[in-house]
């Protein structure tokens, strides 16, 4: 590796993997840390121990953590977690456990300060792989999840209420083992997408494969229900990264995802229309740059949505490289959208919004998020204010080392005592 030439792009400049654990306290602050924003700000994403790793998604999983309390900047600690193949993109925080995720294996437990506590199943009642999206219903507290995997049915959809019982299980019967990265909810159903991106070569780095005879389709399930319940509706064919978020507008569902025509192709914001009165679906694309990373505010999760934030993907490589990124808000209702310029060696990450205490209006919020260098020196947390996301930030902590730039991440607020 003495030669950057033969450095693949997911291990060199902003992405190069970490290679300590460590904890600093009392981060240095540019700005003011607002009062009532208190909790830890978590991401995850591959670190590899040994400095190498086929592909951006691969490695060992790295938790990195900020805490924010009383206006100041506490701690950042950054861990890997413990145990074999442990998860490596996202992290949810459920019924007071917080869970380390990847879509092909179960969850792993930590603690607030990002121990490893060990591999989690729901008392048993996980019974393979648990999705990295899992969606927290905002009315219900329900935690909605899937579970995808190489043999018949596929497809098993879970509902855990609040208290993080596993209340419903459905097994859902497709055609074969699909990329399924993510999944959509409403106030009454559940979105999945079967789509011709098949499981491939389990050796290869990323395993999958177009296949141009497999079927494209959506499939709408009441929260309550299985197989048989199933409404399926033909798109064209596709590929999906990421949902932004569904709702319900009468008897029609409508869903936001970043979609790309095929595999290693860029993803554009796009919108999908499901007529469960008529049996028809619709599409129409919505921004045409290539955006991942998609988030919306946490109150309107399966309800109606006007803002989403994304990650735009610059400099697209054949390798699927990337080597600029900038954050956009979008305004769903009006077309617009604003980014924030961090300048032209800054390389921001997924944004998170962070909900002002007491209000679930959706500008009325923060976005949080972390900033990167592409020549890879030391990152920041930034903190925007959501009604006004292209102006200067509400607060920078300057972390005292790198993080690589990862994949997911969420804002865990403190807990109401």
């Amino acid at each position: 590796m003495s030669n950057p030439d033969t450095v693949p792009f997911h291990l060199a400049g902003a992405f190069a993997p970490v290679h300590e654990e460590r904890t600093d306290v009392e981060l240095e602050v540019i700005g003011e840390i607002p009062a009532d924003l208190r909790g830890t700000y978590v991401r995850n994403g591959p670190n590899p121990r040994t400095g190498r790793s086929p592909a951006w998604f691969a490695g060992e999983g790295m938790l990195h953590g900020v805490r924010l309390e009383g206006g100041r900047a506490r701690w950042y600690r950054n861990r890997w977690i413990a145990g074999a193949c442990p998860p490596n993109t996202s992290v949810v925080r459920h019924a007071g456990r917080i869970l380390a995720l990847v879509e092909t294996r179960s969850p792993v437990e930590v603690t607030a300060e990002l121990e490893t506590v060990g591999p989690y199943d729901f008392g048993g009642a996980l019974g393979g792989a648990m999705t990295a999206h899992p969606k927290i219903c905002p009315r219900t507290g329900e935690l909605l999840f899937f579970s995808n995997g190489p043999s018949r049915p596929h497809l098993t959809y879970y509902r855990a209420d609040a208290a993080g019982r596993v209340v419903h299980r459905a097994a859902i019967e497709v055609p074969a083992m699909t990329f399924m990265h993510d999944f959509a909810i409403t106030e009454r159903y559940v979105i999945f997408y079967v789509l011709p991106v098949l499981l491939g070569d389990v050796r290869s780095p990323v395993p999958i494969r177009w296949d141009d005879d497999f079927p494209a389709r959506f499939g709408v399930l009441p929260r309550d229900g299985g197989d048989e319940d199933m409404r399926w509706f033909d798109v064209a064919p596709c590929t999906i990264s990421h949902t932004v978020n569904a709702f319900e507008e009468g008897d029609t569902i409508v869903l936001d995802a970043v979609r790309a025509p095929r595999i290693m192709m860029p993803h554009a914001l796009h919108r999908f229309t499901f007529d469960l009165s008529s049996g028809r679906a619709a599409e129409t694309a919505l921004d045409p740059r290539f955006l991942d990373f998609p988030r919306v505010h946490p109150a309107v999760v399966g309800a109606r949505h006007r803002r989403a934030y994304t990650i735009e993907l610059c400099d697209f490589g054949a390798d699927g490289s990337f080597s600029r990124t900038t954050a956009r808000q979008h305004d769903l209702e009006t077309g617009a959208a604003v980014v924030h310029d961090f300048g032209d060696d800054a390389m921001p990450g997924e944004c998170v919004v962070a909900p002002r205490p007491g209000s679930d209006a959706e500008d009325d919020a923060w976005v949080i998020l972390f900033v990167h260098r592409r020549d890879g020196s030391a990152t920041e947390l930034v903190v925007l204010d959501a009604s006004r996301f292209a102006s200067p930030p509400v607060a920078r902590v300057r972390l005292p080392c790198r993080a690589p730039l990862g994949l997911h991440g969420e804002w865990l607020p403190d807990l109401a005592a």
